[in-house]
């Protein structure tokens, strides 16, 4: 059966509407722009081939005007559809596209408004878009570059098949010289008609196809991605737990070496603690005496006597009481106990236990600290440890010291709303291959030292939101600040 050319072009718009329709139903469940923008693209065609199939019974106003217009809108937005496939910005392509619409549709326009016969804006219409739909084949190209794919084929020969079957068509129009028998049955007008049905076809299922594919891809590396970050969490959640485990042994291990600088520290202080305990002890024991014989003697008590005996009795045992106080905080178990105590009353009780070594050895002390008591927040054994540290080690750089009269001074300043402890020596300083080092563990210049002592300061020190610094010059002395934040309000620990 002939087909005459209006009946033909319907056919393309059935074929047009159905299978845009169907892509967009298909994908409907993606809520993609890119296919809202391919299929709307394709049924805008598809009206345009309509109004292009009912010349005669519509305006010629429409025919060639609104109808042109309208075929150039829909190819242009599956041009802009497919392209949304390529890789990288496409401004460049989107500007061609729009000149050669521009050009075409002025040039056409330019035709019929000049009287121009219908041959002749037929054989632009098909010359142009055999020209354009090459594209096709071009994005189909460079698709199957990036990754081969069945739908980039597909694509490719979709746009082979738009181009020739529209190029075969032109040949056919131009070799025709009057219009009145170019809508006449013709082997051109078949290889356009199979052309456009084979081409529209499968434009339609590389779109899909195309698309499948990268939503696949999408699903793939989203699972991948998905199987990676579960991964992730189990190892960070081993990692956690690993470093918990660290931490806590971390704790352990400086609770431990804390005990074992205690320990280690103890044997040096035994001899001058035995000493100056039996100071206050002697005393009450003199005084002690003293009421008793008074008490057993048959002549008249001298009351002022007795009370002077009994004040000294009741001063030396509190000296006492001090003394073993201070030894019980500072030797005990090692475990953290989180109080607000007076820095200036720490001080004044480790002076007090240094006071036999500082006498033994001709040094003098220089104590500045504030009447009003500065209050930190912590472990006041920890606490007691750095601050006997820095005195024992500022007593041990005066060994050997040829000053006259050396004094060891010690400060307690409030700046701001923290506290600052200075230690200073006046002795021979830190040698410089030591300097660098001083804070690390087992790191020491003293020939029985273990290297414990400043380390371990740091650590506690740093562990009450601390810091701890020093200056040493050769000859002149060190000199260890230790800044500590005032327990203003309350603390969380």
């Amino acid at each position: 059966m002939l087909l005459d050319i209006q009946t033909t072009i319907f056919m393309i718009c059935l074929v047009y509407a159905v299978l845009h329709a169907s892509t967009w139903l298909a994908l409907q469940e993606y809520r993609s722009t890119q296919v809202k923008l391919w299929s709307i693209s394709g049924l805008v065609s598809g009206i345009a081939v309509v109004l292009l199939s009912l010349r005669g019974h519509l305006p010629e106003f429409v025919f060639y005007y609104v109808a042109q217009f309208l075929m150039l809108i829909g190819n242009w937005g599956r041009m802009v559809a497919l392209r949304m496939y390529l890789p990288g910005p496409q401004r460049q392509a989107y500007t061609v596209y729009a000149w050669m619409n521009v050009a075409y549709f002025v040039a056409f326009s330019s035709l019929v408004y000049t009287g121009e016969n219908d041959w002749a804006a037929l054989l632009l219409f098909n010359g142009f878009y055999a020209v354009l739909c090459l594209d096709y084949f071009r994005m189909g190209e460079m698709l199957h570059h990036i990754k081969p794919s069945l739908g980039a084929r597909l694509l490719k020969w979709a746009g082979l098949s738009f181009t020739m079957s529209l190029a075969v068509r032109t040949v056919g129009v131009a070799t025709h010289t009057d219009i009145e028998n170019i809508y006449d049955p013709s082997v051109d007008q078949g290889v356009m008609i199979v052309g456009q049905f084979v081409a529209v076809t499968l434009s339609n299922i590389a779109f899909l196809r195309i698309f499948l594919e990268i939503a696949e891809e999408k699903k793939i590396a989203l699972t991948h991605e998905l199987a990676v970050t579960q991964e992730r969490a189990e190892v960070m959640q081993q990692t956690g737990a690993e470093l918990k485990r660290l931490l806590d042994e971390r704790e352990e291990i400086i609770r431990q070496l804390a005990i074992f600088n205690k320990t280690a520290g103890m044997g040096a202080l035994v001899a001058s603690l035995a000493h100056e305990l039996n100071q206050p002890l002697t005393a009450i024991q003199l005084n002690a005496e003293f009421i008793d014989t008074a008490l057993q003697s048959q002549r008249p008590l001298d009351s002022e006597d007795i009370q002077d005996a009994m004040q000294d009795l009741m001063k030396e045992n509190q000296r006492a009481a001090s003394i073993i106080t201070t030894l019980r905080n500072l030797f005990g178990s090692g475990k953290k106990l989180i109080t607000v105590f007076s820095l200036n009353a720490l001080i004044e009780d480790v002076v007090l236990l240094c006071q036999i070594k500082l006498t033994a050895r001709n040094i003098q002390l220089r104590l500045n600290l504030p009447t009003e008591p500065l209050e930190v927040a912590g472990d006041k054994a920890q606490m007691q440890q750095v601050v006997l540290n820095l005195m024992t080690n500022a007593i041990e750089a005066l060994e050997g010291c040829d000053r006259a009269n050396p004094c060891i001074d010690v400060s307690l300043t409030r700046v701001g709303t923290s506290v600052t402890l200075t230690v200073r020596d006046p002795g021979a300083g830190i040698p410089q291959d030591v300097a660098d080092s001083v804070f690390d563990l087992f790191r020491t210049s003293k020939d029985q030292g273990m290297g414990v002592g400043l380390w371990l300061s740091r650590t506690i020190v740093e562990s009450h939101r601390g810091t701890i610094r020093f200056e040493t010059r050769v000859n002149e002395g060190t000199t260890f600040t230790v800044t500590l934040p005032l327990a203003i309000g309350d603390m969380i620990y």
